[in-house]
């Protein structure tokens, strides 16, 4: 009974599957959807390989550079809301690793999370397979790099775009191709559609749940290849103002960036840095510049 379980469960493929090890989803007082910052959590991890898994359920093209990535079992992932987002995870040698959410994880219950292997390795021998954690979200954490839009789909009569590097969890995602602004539905593999936004060039305007509101203009669009932006999300930690100015985007199938879109960041002085380092305790991993491997950090 117990293994026709199993197996019924990692049948149900979401978006992609994470291999999570071989272990049964431990059952833990947690609620549902995305985990948000300042909102601690004990649990458990275990590691995959995303090539191996069959790719990001972000649909990102690949791992992020530092190889430092995170897959949520579906109930916290939520229908691909936690994309992109940032979470501090801490293991029993008591060292702290920051990784990125590029996935779900099919057999995984809220509380049990699935790391990259080189993740996991900061917190605890991978032979351990299954260890304790805490694991909590990031709030305005440092990115590596500008924004980026992955174009799936684009006409006049619809747009399927997915957002890149904007760090906390999104809210909205409003296009604009010449029609008027037309609010993005998210679809489960992180893409947000929109129909009859119009032709382009585009306006897209993000909004986290922080509070930060970012306008792209300018943005070339076309299936199938990525438009880097050289505009960032939000600049720094919380608190204060920004605005900046670029030119045109530009459009390219690889990941060089060439500056170019004009945008206002604005940044609600009342949104503190809630998961900011402080000079005595700084966090550790990505994308922070602080020894992994002292126990000390958090």
């Amino acid at each position: 009974m117990l293994i026709s379980v199993t197996a019924l469960v990692l049948g149900l493929k979401g978006l992609s599957d994470a291999a999570c090890a071989a272990v049964l989803p431990k059952a833990l007082a947690v609620p549902a959807a995305v985990p948000q910052p300042g909102d601690s959590r004990s649990g458990h991890t275990t590691f995959f390989d995303l090539a191996a898994s069959g790719g990001s359920g972000c649909s990102y093209d690949g791992p992020p550079a530092d190889g430092m990535y995170l897959a949520l079992g579906f109930d916290e992932f939520a229908n691909g809301a936690a994309c992109g987002t940032y979470f501090n995870v801490t293991g029993p040698n008591g060292n702290t690793v920051r990784v990125q959410v590029v996935d779900s994880c099919a057999p995984c219950a809220p509380g049990h999370i699935d790391m990259s292997e080189k993740a996991f390795s900061q917190l605890a021998d991978p032979e351990a397979g299954d260890i304790q954690v805490t694991y909590r979200a990031v709030a305005n954490p440092s990115l590596p790099g500008s924004l980026k839009f992955k174009a799936q789909e684009v006409s006049e009569y619809y747009v399927a775009v997915l957002p890149i590097n904007h760090g906390n969890q999104l809210t909205r995602v409003e296009i604009n191709g010449g029609n008027g602004w037309q609010t993005g539905t998210r679809r489960g593999d992180g893409y947000y559609t929109a129909d009859n936004a119009g032709s382009g060039p585009f306006q897209i305007r993000l909004t986290d749940i922080q509070g930060h509101t970012t306008t792209v203009s300018g943005v070339d669009l076309s299936g199938g290849s990525t438009t880097s932006t050289g505009v960032s999300m939000y600049s720094g930690s919380g608190g204060g103002r920004q605005t900046t100015t670029t030119k045109k985007s530009t459009k390219s199938p690889s990941a060089s960036a060439s500056p170019k879109p004009s945008h206002t960041i604005t940044l609600p002085p009342a949104i503190g840095a809630t998961d900011a380092p402080t000079p005595s305790e700084p966090a550790v991993g990505r994308p922070d510049t602080t020894n992994l491997a002292d126990p000390k950090q958090c």
